[in-house]
């Protein structure tokens, strides 16, 4: 028997419609922030696409990697995100300020770790390369905000 929304139960059918489009909005949206990332590195000079595929400092993967496997880790990552922004869009019905506040900390918590990891990275302190990773992460979540828009406006956090 499924229950509605004010039970607070997640109904089978909501669940996997959670997966998978969550799934999709991952895949999609850091898709977009990795080609935010490369047009900006290939613009501007500073290696924010590399920060952002780099796996330099797991030890048992291969070193080097190829881009597309890089990619792909990315893209591993990227998609639980999606899945995580859309349940919280249960809670929280502005995609807007939680997509923004998604980009803001992803960047925000990966940039010193990230930076002290790997001699092919920025500098922790490249005030540039920071203001392109930000940026880069504000579009990634503006690309959730429109997934999340879809989602409300389609009925989905609520069936």
């Amino acid at each position: 028997m499924e229950r509605g929304r004010s039970s607070g139960v997640i109904t089978n059918r909501r669940f996997v419609l959670l997966l998978v489009y969550g799934g999709i909005t991952g895949l999609l949206s850091g898709s977009g922030l990795g080609l935010v990332m490369k047009l900006l590195e290939k613009i501007t000079g500073t290696h924010v696409y590399i920060l952002l595929l780099n796996v330099d400092f797991v030890s048992w993967l291969p070193n080097p990697m190829p881009e597309l496997a890089e990619f792909a880790l990315h893209l591993s990552v990227a998609m639980p995100v999606g899945i995580l922004f859309l349940g919280l869009m249960r809670f929280w019905n502005s995609p807007i300020a939680l997509g923004l506040g998604f980009g803001t900390a992803i960047a925000c918590c990966t940039w010193v770790p990230l930076t002290q990891l790997s001699s092919r990275t920025p500098d922790t302190w490249d005030a540039e390369a920071l203001l392109w990773w930000v940026t880069g992460h504000l579009v990634y979540g503006m690309l959730l905000a429109c997934f999340g828009t879809i989602w409300l406006k389609r009925g989905w956090n609520t069936r």
